[in-house]
């Protein structure tokens, strides 16, 4: 299913908004969700539930890629963030309050019926929304942070965006971010049990202390990006951030360390997945966003189902220490992309303001 989601964000951004509207690919995604959903629970062989939750992921992932590229594209600019970050808050949510309900569903009832009526409150929620993201351009195109008032560039190809450098900065930054980005929540549970011994209600705790913290960081998103002076620079900051913490958690001995490490972690991760769209908004324009969006969320598949297996077994051989400072070194080294990315997009105002003047 996760496999799905990125492949289906990729294709979202093949086809939006030129040919297929964002709320045409998000009613499209609710309905394909919820095939997929209530097909899991007819199963009856494990190989047959890879074409169902394949099914599921694409669709989820393209009907969240529709909903993002449609906020961002009908907020302005300055409120994207705030708007986003809120946007955000029902995924933290949802990954708090729904695990138990669901396992209190399955055990009142069974697994097919909890799934069934999660396949229904999806199709629900996901097309009540879908409306809601019909984006009004003038002509049918969306602005461009660089074209002129009243006008509008020809539509991107995919060979197009590659070849910005921009872009591939961009891209490895999120490849090589993601090889470790998801490590340390992975193997917290193992860590907290193997080597500091703790209960399994204490690690809860932990993981609940990282969606909290990391709710209130998205909830403030917006008076965030206004302090530190804009959205690249919180994503920057924020990404050093998880890459220092993910190295610190091996010299986390005891359990009120870990639960410090917990909240300050969940702080940090808050604004790098909220903030991926309004940054490539500011950086390259909302005509366009769908297909960098997908594209992007190319690098961040590639990077976490490449990175989680193999880290995860060099955890096994190598132990928890070196398994989660390589991987904060991946996080926060990646950062040098992110540097180079404005030099260039800095070099390119400038010319533009030239060309301007000529």
């Amino acid at each position: 299913m996760n496999t799905g989601y990125f492949a289906g964000s990729f294709l979202a951004g093949l086809i939006i908004p030129h040919r297929a509207s964002h709320a045409s690919v998000a009613l499209f995604g609710a309905v394909g969700a919820t095939l997929g959903l209530a097909s899991l629970s007819f199963i009856q062989h494990p190989f047959v539930a890879h074409p169902a939750a394949l099914l599921a992921g694409l669709c989820f992932g393209a009907s969240n890629l529709a909903s993002l590229v449609a906020l961002n594209a009908t907020v302005a600019a300055k409120k994207r963030a705030t708007f986003v970050g809120f946007a955000s808050c029902g995924t933290s949510v949802g990954t708090m309050l729904l695990p138990h309900f669901y396992t209190l569903l399955t055990e009142a009832m069974d697994w097919r019926w909890a799934m069934r009526i999660n396949a229904a409150v999806s199709v629900v929620f996901l097309t009540a929304a879908a409306p809601f993201f019909r984006v009004e351009t003038a002509g049918g195109l969306l602005a461009s942070p660089t074209s002129r008032q009243g006008q509008v560039g020809p539509n991107l190809g995919i060979q197009e965006v590659l070849r910005d450098r921009r872009f591939l900065c961009w891209w490895l930054n999120m490849f090589v971010c993601f090889l470790g980005f998801y490590l340390p929540p992975t193997l917290l549970a193992e860590f907290a049990k193997n080597e500091l011994h703790l209960s399994a209600n204490l690690t809860a705790v932990c993981y609940s202390l990282i969606g909290i913290s990391g709710l209130f960081t998205r909830l403030s998103l917006g008076c965030l990006t206004h302090l530190l002076g804009g959205p690249r620079r919180l994503f920057f900051t924020a990404q050093l951030l998880v890459g220092a913490l993910a190295c610190c958690l091996p010299f986390c001995r005891r359990a009120e360390s870990l639960l410090v490490w917990s909240a300050v972690y969940g702080s940090s991760l808050g604004p790098i997945i909220a903030l991926v769209s309004v940054v490539l908004s500011e950086l390259f324009g909302t005509k366009d966003l769908a297909l960098y969006h997908g594209c992007s969320r190319t690098g961040v598949g590639v990077g976490n189902l490449l990175g989680v297996p193999l880290l995860s077994l060099l955890a096994e051989q190598q132990g928890f220490t070196v398994a989660l400072i390589l991987s904060g070194a991946l996080v926060s080294c990646s950062t040098v992309f992110l540097i180079v990315l404005e030099l260039l997009h800095r070099k390119k105002q400038r010319d533009e303001v030239q060309e301007g003047r000529c």
